[in-house]
């Protein structure tokens, strides 16, 4: 057996040209848009979030072509190389492969993504192995997994001679591309579906090839499809069981995406359709500024929903932060803590170090010296867990206390908002050791957990599945939505689908890790000695308490001081 490590960096030239292109024509179009006039008629539509934005131009990347009398390594690296551009269904990736090859290869499969710089290319005779170092997988369904090991993946090729040149006869479905070149050949497109009884919108992250004919058929047939697998049974779709698209296309024009849906559709009534085109209006995004529906070819009248029957999406806070300190607990307006009318001096005087406040300000969930506790207007606070080793306790939309402690991270116990029908919940947290933070999101849907584990950290999540009363049942799978890397100490939700992780990195200097839930993360410096953080709203997605009870809020490149001598600050649920 040789062993050979090709240079990639010719191979590779042409793409980093292209996407810095790429990315010198998006600041040219941001800057353009800032010229653009504002409408002044039309209907008022909830914006689409920036990360569903495609490009309107047809760039893409134009891999070369195979060589002729290419060798069989330049052969196989052209052609993990080509698999880098989907356009139209990859037809030049395709041109390195033997034309049964071709007609059977899935590129849809999966997504390797890796470093794209310890590639090693090793032969013997017309089998190949590559050795990649990968980062991430982006499943069949577009869901985004990251990968906490580092050892190589291997993917093996045999080749043949076909008219005289060498083909690849024999290779994996699914493509392999570095990690700088993914984030600009694919795009994170936001579908959503339900939460149980349609009060919210709740997202799910897919990754799809960018500026491609097909990504309103994609989204359309994803959504179709369902949830993915980690949110079944936590989310509904109004779209009736086996609905699929009836011709394998969705066309835009004008603006409105045609979509035209199997029998099955007809099952749905006038409140449904309703639902139906609004979940796919939210979920196209930016590929389209309306939908109409269609069953069987029958275009079908749907209304728009009312502004009242609107589900809500990405629930948002108070502005305010609320904390304790002191025998205070309520808002902090400039350097003043008001006491919160109703329940602030009952929180206040159970001494809290951990704070989850609902979203009417009407009930709280605290860790004090003595248990996990619910604090409501009517009535005295009600003990409802008293396991020793708690760690600060989360609240759903619903009313319900979650709480677990530190060294059993996967015996949850839910209880109702007055302490009744306590019961436990298995999280099944693969590899945990301990527990740090537990947190439920602002619609009530899922679950987000910051643990130690037997390998690291990990930052997973599962969704919340509910019976009668709203009561929490079971818990989904779990999938693993990060690897910190250094010492985490504290997670919590920014926004419908993004986790803040604050992390200590050297001494007393920390880092905030903003994790897409599905999706990449990007990392800022935190405060010194930061120790909790919670969300936040206005100009600032979190602040954060230090160990001196100092509370802080990022500004510019640095933090400010708000407040100190703050005990605790309160994690708030979201308003609907």
């Amino acid at each position: 057996m040789t062993h050979r490590r090709a240079s990639r960096a010719s191979l590779r030239t042409s793409f980093r040209a292209r996407a810095a292109v790429a990315a010198l024509t998006a600041l040219l179009l941001t800057a353009l848009a800032a010229c653009a006039s504002i409408p002044d008629s039309g209907p008022v539509r909830q914006g689409a979030p920036v990360a569903q934005v495609n490009d309107p131009l047809d760039l893409d990347f134009n891999p070369s072509k195979p060589e002729k009398g290419a060798s069989q390594q330049r052969i196989v690296q052209g052609f993990i190389d080509a698999a880098s551009s989907p356009k139209n269904n990859f037809a030049i990736a395709r041109e390195y492969l033997t034309r049964s090859t071709a007609a059977n290869w899935n590129p849809d499969e999966s997504v390797t993504v890796d470093d794209g710089r310890n590639r090693s290319y090793d032969d013997q005779g017309t089998l190949w192995r590559v050795d990649v170092t990968p980062v991430a997988n982006v499943d069949a369904v577009g869901s985004y997994h990251p990968v906490g090991s580092t050892a190589p993946v291997g993917l093996n090729y045999q080749l043949v001679r076909e008219n005289g040149e060498w083909r690849i006869s024999v290779a994996p479905n699914g493509v392999v591309i570095d990690d700088p070149t993914f984030r600009a050949v694919y795009t994170q497109q936001t579908l959503y579906f339900y939460s149980p009884g349609y009060a919210y919108l709740v997202p799910d992250a897919r990754w799809f090839p960018a500026r491609v004919a097909s990504a309103a058929t994609r989204v359309a047939n994803a959504v179709l499809a369902g949830p993915a697998p980690w949110l079944n049974g936590a989310v509904t779709t109004a779209f009736p069981k086996g609905t699929q698209l009836v011709v394998p296309s969705v066309t835009t024009s004008g603006g409105v995406a045609q979509v035209d849906l199997s029998s099955e559709a007809a099952q749905a009534d006038p409140t449904q359709l309703q639902r139906m085109q609004y979940q796919l209006e939210q979920s196209l995004g930016s590929l389209a500024q309306s939908v109409q529906l269609s069953i069987e070819g029958n275009v079908q009248q749907v209304p728009s929903l009312s502004t009242a029957a609107l589900p809500v999406r990405n629930p948002s806070v108070d502005s305010h932060a609320f904390v304790a300190r002191g025998n205070v607990f309520g808002p902090l307006e400039g350097d003043t803590v008001t006491s919160l009318g109703g329940i602030g001096d009952k929180v206040a005087a159970l001494h809290p170090t951990a704070v989850t406040l609902s979203a009417s300000h009407d009930q709280a969930a605290l860790l004090s010296q003595e248990g996990a506790y619910s604090v409501r207007k009517s009535g005295d606070p009600v003990r409802v867990d008293a396991r020793p080793g708690l760690i600060g306790p989360s609240l759903d939309a619903n009313g319900w206390v979650w709480s677990v402690p530190a060294g059993s991270p996967n015996v949850i116990q839910v209880a109702g908002a007055g302490g009744g029908d306590a019961h436990l919940l298995t999280a099944g947290w693969p590899n945990a050791t301990s527990i740090l933070s537990l947190t439920v999101s602002r619609d009530g849907t899922r679950l987000a957990a910051l643990l130690k584990t037997t390998t690291g950290y990990s930052l997973m999540a599962s969704g919340i599945v509910r019976g009668g009363n709203a009561a929490p049942t079971a818990l989904t799978e779990p999938i693993e939505l990060a690897v910190p890397s250094s010492a985490p100490r504290s997670a919590a939700w920014t926004s419908d689908l993004t986790i803040a992780v604050l992390s200590a990195t050297n001494g007393e200097a920390t880092s905030i890790a903003q994790q897409t839930v599905g999706g990449v993360q990007t990392t800022t410096s935190g405060p010194a000695s930061g120790r909790t953080i919670v969300g936040a709203a206005g100009l600032a997605p979190y602040v954060v308490l230090s160990d001196d009870g100092t509370l802080l809020a990022p500004t510019g490149t640095g933090w400010q001081a708000q407040l100190d001598k703050v005990t605790a600050v309160a994690v708030q649920q979201g308003q609907p």
